[in-house]
């Protein structure tokens, strides 16, 4: 199960972060920013990504569901050895959803791993 911030969360954790007295640094400036970019990929690129993932676990697990709720059901699936770690649908669903939190998170690093 992959789980990040929410950009709602980012967003709140860099009001929070920045100091109100305009007195915040180069490098606090740019760490808001790059948290800030973050929030507005997962806001951009977040549904689709999770629609993919759902997509993809019903087909794996046979059954309807929510984001949520699918990824409780493959973990459990996993651990209890109903699919395999090898399974080529799960190896498949892992690696896109990898791609997919890359593209959001460390966007510079997803077409490297694309082209593998």
């Amino acid at each position: 199960m992959l789980t990040h911030p929410t950009a709602q969360a980012l967003v709140e954790g860099v009001a929070r972060w920045l100091p109100v007295d305009g007195s915040a640094s180069g490098f606090t400036l740019r760490v808001a920013r790059n948290a800030l970019e973050i929030a507005a990929r997962d806001m951009a690129m977040g549904p689709a990504a999770d629609a993919r993932a759902v997509a993809r676990m019903r087909a794996i697990m046979g059954m309807e569901g929510d984001r949520d709720s699918l990824d409780a059901a493959l973990v459990a699936a996993i651990r209890a050895g109903r699919i395999a770690p090898d399974d080529p649908a799960l190896v498949a669903h892992l690696a896109a959803s990898a791609l997919d939190a890359l593209a959001i998170d460390q966007p510079r690093y997803a077409h490297e791993l694309a082209t593998r």
